[in-house]
């Protein structure tokens, strides 16, 4: 059995599949990478019943990855390329053969996906990352889900400048509810939901507009959006809005949280 771990900054995800094609997965909180991903394969193990002998190959990629050796817990450890990883998994949890694959993580990465190719086309600090650290200064959040759920009963309105803000009709292509300038218009009281949404909304609508032009620029009609933040439900309201916009709709595959970590495992798996 080959098993993928993904070591991300805050979390890792391991995934394995088996002859079926079903695909088993656990996640692990922990800030030391060789710990979590030591603490991964045994909640991995106490979840799915396996033994340790039943794990003939780790597969392990992510920014984490780079601290381990050359096994864990005496399975021998094999690197995969995380953009490699990214496009795979992007590309099997979606159906497609081709796609601009985008994971929303701690940061933005973007790659172009093609078969067993990938390509890191490049990306953007604005992530998760960008989510929490501003959420705990802004609407005094430091959880991810309570600030998740904040998100979505914030007004973005509150905190946003639209284009009908500044005028009177819509301008080109842009119709009126349109975002003219995030954090532009800033009521006088803002609440704490308000601060969640308008962070949520800016950072979703930054690497929506990101993809849209990176996959313009390699002819790639299918953008997938893969990563741990896109357990943030206002995440997909803000990129099917920009739809009607550019005509680009963004595919979020289920279990999108675990795809870097399955494409680790379906490297080896060649």
């Amino acid at each position: 059995m080959i098993v993928g771990i993904d070591i991300g900054g805050t979390t890792t995800k391991i995934v394995s599949t088996d002859e079926k094609e079903k695909i088993t997965y656990t996640m692990v909180k922990a800030n030391d990478p060789v710990a979590s991903a030591a603490g991964a394969i045994g909640k991995y193990l106490s979840v799915t019943g396996k033994k340790m002998g039943d794990i003939t190959r780790l597969a392990v990629t992510g920014v984490g990855s780079t601290f381990i050796k050359d096994e864990v817990l005496g399975i021998k450890a094999e690197h995969v390329e995380e953009f490699q990883a990214i496009g795979l998994g992007g590309l099997y949890l979606s159906g497609a053969r081709r796609a601009l694959v985008v994971s929303v993580g701690t940061g933005t990465a973007i790659v172009h996906a093609e078969g067993r190719q990938a390509r890191h086309l490049g990306g953007s600090g604005v992530g998760g990352g960008t989510i929490l650290g501003l959420g705990k200064a802004l609407a005094g959040i430091t959880d991810f889900n309570t600030l998740a759920e904040a998100a979505s009963r914030g007004n973005v309105e509150a905190v946003d400048l639209t284009v009908q803000d500044i005028s009177s009709r819509a301008v080109g292509t842009l119709p009126q509810n349109a975002t003219a300038s995030n954090f532009g218009k800033m009521s006088d009281r803002p609440s704490a939901e308000d601060y969640a949404a308008g962070i949520v909304n800016m950072v979703f609508q930054t690497v929506g507009m990101l993809a849209i032009l990176a996959a313009r620029a390699e002819n790639d009609s299918t953008i997938v959006v893969i990563g741990n933040t896109m357990q943030i439900p206002m995440a997909h309201d803000v990129l099917d809005k920009l739809y009607p916009i550019y005509g680009v709709r963004f595919i979020v595959p289920e279990l999108a949280q675990y795809a870097t970590a399955l494409g680790a495992a379906l490297f080896l798996e060649s």
